[in-house]
């Protein structure tokens, strides 16, 4: 998509100083090396499967092209079947039939925006699952049950198979995840949406079954396992000792959910504590969607209602913020990426798209109408929380490094990630009123661009930072998320 590109004048730097401005600096030492900026493919291919050629082809290249959110992580989910799950929509088709007879003609759905990811050049291709295959559950479901202990080579060789398949057709799934969210089994049947609970004293055979079967066919040094993705990191945390001691070689990464909404002190602890008993594992953020609240965080946690403001973008920025820089993970996945949860009728009432609702949920990035099979409708809407998450898609590359900031000016909304050649320093003001930030930096640096998002603007080109003495001056408009681009040069 064009991006439009407005004439801005410049403003001298007094100005901005003008507005209370302190120094900040730049480390010269990274802090993290980012592995992924990215999302789930859950439900969604399900419906918009359907659309016209044309359409998937626009949602992919936003989803996937750098003229888009430009993501480098996309997670395809593994379904089970959808045995007993109410809504179609989160009921994928199944590749298993018995074991190690599969039928790859299944989930055209959900393997059509898999393989766009793939042509799209997304480094990070993670296949998880919210179940089992009913076939091997515990209640024959793909919900309403649990892990049979016992079946975890059969479950496992299930997996690896499906990984296995993918990658002789050249689309390189890099990491595995058995087990979406174990503590729940998303019950009562029938129930709306997949799911296996896995006790914390099963989920090392889990693990070790995956492992092996990836190691049979392999793929262990080219497969990284996920785990465990618990919903909340005081579950996740409380209940790491029973399993984790025992397969941690095993695992690529420590994988958590933030459906608690974590303050910072206890997201800090988290990290502590996992950090400690774990040294050298990386712990990773990979899925949070669903609240209300203001741009600062307060009043977040998890609530229906679809906010599609830029109010509510800035929290949901501000969680990656907390993740990336508090937390100093490496990885950020957003929820569903698309959804269907507008609460309303965008053909009855076009406004609807662009206003808040209790009826409908804030769970995606792109919407669509729930009604298209009967309407016609396929068009897509894209919310503020699109333009807010393109600039950690667009500039959060893997490779690429957070240098931590520091001094009077620092803010727990402001982030500092470097390549080879370029600093972008990605800014939010959750407030009211206007500000600035004043910044230095270890070596050389030169101005040589600017995207916003805010009220009025989705990654609008706006005014370079501008020279002051030995720093730099970043204006930070009210309510907005700015992204400034600086060479790694003098000027």
């Amino acid at each position: 998509m064009p991006f439009l590109h407005l004439a801005w004048t410049c403003f001298a730097s007094s100005a901005f100083l003008a507005w209370g401005a302190n120094a900040a600096s730049v480390s010269s030492t990274p802090a993290q090396t980012f592995t992924g900026i990215g999302g789930s493919g859950a439900w969604w291919p399900m419906d918009l499967y359907k659309f016209p050629e044309a359409t998937r082809q626009n949602l992919s290249s936003l989803l996937f092209s750098q003229d888009g959110l430009g993501l480098s992580s996309y997670r395809y989910n593994v379904g089970a079947g959808g045995v007993n799950v109410s809504n179609p929509v989160r009921a994928p088709e199944t590749f298993y039939v018995s074991p190690g007879v599969y039928n790859f003609a299944k989930d055209p759905q959900g393997v059509y925006f898999l393989q766009a990811a793939s042509k799209n050049g997304v480094p990070s291709l993670t296949a998880f699952a919210n179940s089992a295959p009913a076939q091997l559950t515990s209640g024959k479901a793909s919900c309403n049950g649990g892990f049979v202990t016992g079946t975890g080579v059969q479950y496992g060789t299930y997996l690896a198979d499906v990984i296995a398949h993918f990658r002789s057709q050249g689309i390189n799934i890099n990491f595995v995840s058995p087990m979406n969210e174990p503590d729940s089994n998303f019950g009562p049947s029938p129930c709306g949406q997949e799911g296996m609970q896995v006790l914390p004293n099963q989920r090392a055979e889990v693990v070790n079954g995956l492992y092996t079967a990836l190691s049979n066919k392999g793929l262990a040094s080219a497969v990284g396992i996920l785990a465990d993705e618990s919903s909340n990191l005081s579950g996740a945390g409380n209940n790491y000792a029973s399993w984790l001691p025992q397969v941690v070689g095993k695992v690529a990464a420590i994988v958590h959910h933030t459906y608690d909404f974590p303050s910072d002190s206890s997201y800090s602890t988290y990290i502590t504590n996992t950090n400690r008993a774990y040294p050298g594992k990386p712990t990773w953020m990979s899925e949070v969607c669903c609240s209300l609240g203001n741009a600062d965080g307060t009043g977040k946690g998890w609530s229906g209602g679809y906010d599609p403001s830029i109010k509510n973008a800035l929290m949901f920025s501000g969680l990656v913020f907390q993740s990336l820089v508090l937390a100093n993970e490496p990885h950020y996945d957003f929820w569903t990426l698309v959804s269907n949860q507008l609460g309303c009728s965008p053909l009855n009432n076009p406004s609807c798209v662009t206003s808040a609702n209790s009826n409908g949920w804030t769970d995606g990035l792109i919407y669509y109408d729930s009604a298209y099979n009967s309407n016609k409708n396929y068009a897509l809407y894209i919310t503020k929380h699109f333009w807010t998450y393109k600039h950690f898609g667009n500039f959060v590359k893997p490779g690429s490094q957070r240098r931590p900031i520091s001094g009077s000016d620092a803010s727990k909304f402001t982030m500092a990630v470097s390549d080879s050649s370029t600093y972008y320093i990605l800014a939010m003001n959750p407030n009211s009123g206007d500000s600035s930030l004043t910044l230095s930096f270890p070596d050389a640096a030169c101005a040589s661009r600017a995207v916003r998002t805010s009220a009025s603007e989705d990654f609008a080109s706006v005014a370079l930072a501008t020279k002051s003495g030995s720093s730099w001056v970043l204006p930070l408009k009210a309510m907005s998320l700015t992204t400034y681009i600086f060479n790694r040069k003098a000027c």
